[in-house]
């Protein structure tokens, strides 16, 4: 698993585009009067989908489109990390509720971080 190098690099920027789609869509929907809690699945979901686009062929640089069969894997696999992430982001909400909503989303991203790359490396990817 080549952690130093710049796979790994690239990675963590698409994984940047996708903290700002989700934290996006988390304001938009907390704005619009959804739960803070209930604004994060799609909100993860919809970031974990564009990140598969950019991980197929900028971070792994594999050729072609992306399949839809690999992102049913990506989700699976990274399910292990959207846990960490909302779970992280559940208990900073709940401990904390008067915190701003990014902390939250940061720590969450975060700590799925790790996850998420070992899980693309050793299953997705490969």
């Amino acid at each position: 698993m080549e952690v130093g190098n710049s796979r790994f690099l690239r990675f963590c920027c698409i994984g940047g585009i996708g903290f700002f789609i989700d934290a996006g869509i988390t304001y938009i929907l907390v704005w619009s009067g959804a739960s803070s809690l209930v604004a994060r699945i799609p909100a993860i979901l919809v970031a974990l989908t564009v990140c598969y686009h950019f991980h197929h062929g900028f971070t792994f640089r594999k050729g072609g489109k992306a399949p839809w069969s690999g992102w049913y894997k990506f989700a699976i696999s990274n399910s292990i990390g959207s846990l960490i992430n909302y779970g992280a982001y559940v208990l900073i909400v709940t401990g904390w509720p008067s915190i701003s909503l990014v902390i939250p989303l940061i720590v969450g991203s975060a700590a799925a971080m790790a996850a998420n790359y070992v899980m693309s490396v050793c299953y997705v990817f490969r």
